[in-house]
């Protein structure tokens, strides 16, 4: 039946903005989400959109306006039947979905709202329970707004990239290099968070133990991911972000941005914040040079190490899993680097990938260093919302 679907969707492409849309409603909306198979539907539906050269803004506005709403349904559920949700004959049958949902909303509030729609058991219960709960409206329709800003273009990107992945005339061995990358990739990412997640002195040290050590492999085997490197080169007009030929190249006279980020510390008093940024950065120089990183790539280092030291500052005093989907704030802005840099011709894949490495090495070094003399403590939520929108406020500017 599915096979049928996104056959007929393939032939009659007009209906794909109309199909996302049902999608994301339905994954979105109390119990159907927890029956439909809405994360491989809009993989689908996403790459097929790529194929008929459906602009990528286009498709995620479909995706985001079926969130908002299957939340908004969701939760207009919940505040109109309270506990009363409770007799209905399927929660009398799994009263567990919503116990679990329960039991997550007290622990993590609102909070929950935007983590509960990144988990997919509970992604549709949610919006149900703050609705039970009676969370004030207009506290919801935010967060349901922010959080599906975030959640449309993390579902559709996979998908569309697919898509138009499929059209590119790749060498045979491409994939496999590839493949290879992605597996470093998740065990990089995973063993830094298994290591920070055990919240010991040594944590944040160990983790860039082990980016160091990810940096050296791929130093070494460069040569060997050439095919992989050099064909997303060439096939750079497919990974190229909206607006982004608009952009100049990448000069280091944008580090200026870290200038008003440094002065609000330091007449807000954030000693220790301000000291985290500055010692990211100076590790960030000292292993462009160790590394051996080009000028282009060394500025990318220190942009991406900027980026890495905001995302420390911003997130103190909270929960591990919150300050981990924090990992999720500088990706749009590494995508439209990655871009930028593609566009130009001016950086590799695997330069801008040791460049990363490098800047997140530099900002767990600074926060292990910091740390050493107390925890870090968070800063003023103001303050925090004030400096995390700025490179965002920047890259529009940039872009528009």
């Amino acid at each position: 039946m599915l096979s049928d679907l996104t056959q007929w969707l393939g032939a009659h492409s007009q209906w794909l903005g109309v199909a996302i849309f049902l999608v994301s409603l339905t994954e979105s909306l109390a119990v159907a989400g927890l029956v439909v198979p809405g994360v491989f539907l809009l993989f689908a539906f996403a790459a097929l959109a790529a194929s008929a050269d459906m602009p990528l803004l286009e498709a995620i506005a479909w995706a985001f306006c079926g969130a908002v709403i299957g939340d908004l349904l969701s939760f207009a559920l919940g505040r109109w039947f309270h506990q009363d949700i409770r007799r209905l004959s399927l929660f009398r049958r799994h009263p567990q979905w919503i116990d679990r949902g329960e039991r997550f909303f007290r622990r993590y509030g609102w909070v929950s709202v935007v983590l509960g729609r990144f988990i997919g058991p509970i992604r549709p219960i949610i919006p149900l329970v703050a609705g039970m709960f009676d969370m004030p409206a207009w506290r919801f329709i935010a967060i349901n707004l922010l959080s599906a800003l975030a959640w449309a273009p993390a579902y559709l990107i996979p998908g569309y990239s697919a898509g138009r992945a499929a059209r590119w005339a790749v060498p045979p061995l491409f994939w496999n290099q590839a493949l290879s990358v992605a597996v470093g990739a998740v065990i990089v990412v995973g063993g830094s968070l298994y290591l920070l997640r055990l919240q010991r002195r040594w944590s944040a040290l160990a983790a860039a133990a082990l980016c160091l050590l990810a940096l050296l492999v791929l130093t070494s085997n460069q040569s060997a991911l050439a095919i992989f490197s050099d064909t997303l080169i060439s096939s750079r007009e497919y990974l190229q972000l909206p607006g982004t030929e608009r952009l100049r190249l990448l000069h280091p006279s944008l580090l200026l941005v870290a200038l008003p980020i440094a002065l609000l510390l330091l007449v807000c008093r954030q000693w220790r914040a301000l000291s985290l940024l500055l010692l990211t950065l100076g590790f960030a120089v000292l292993l462009d040079w160790v590394v051996g990183l080009s000028p282009l790539a060394a500025t990318s280092a220190l942009v991406l190490s900027l980026l890495c030291a905001l995302l420390v500052i911003c997130n103190r005093g909270r929960h591990f899993w919150w300050r981990a989907s924090w990992l999720l704030y500088p990706l749009p802005l590494i995508g439209l680097l990655l871009s930028n840099l593609l566009q130009h011709e001016a950086l590799g894949p695997l330069e801008l990938l040791r460049a990363l490495l490098c800047a997140a090495s530099a900002g767990l070094l600074a926060c292990w260093l910091t740390e050493r003399f107390g925890p870090l403590p968070p800063a003023p939520r103001a303050l925090q919302w004030l400096i995390a929108l700025w490179p965002y406020l920047i890259a529009i500017w940039l872009l528009w």
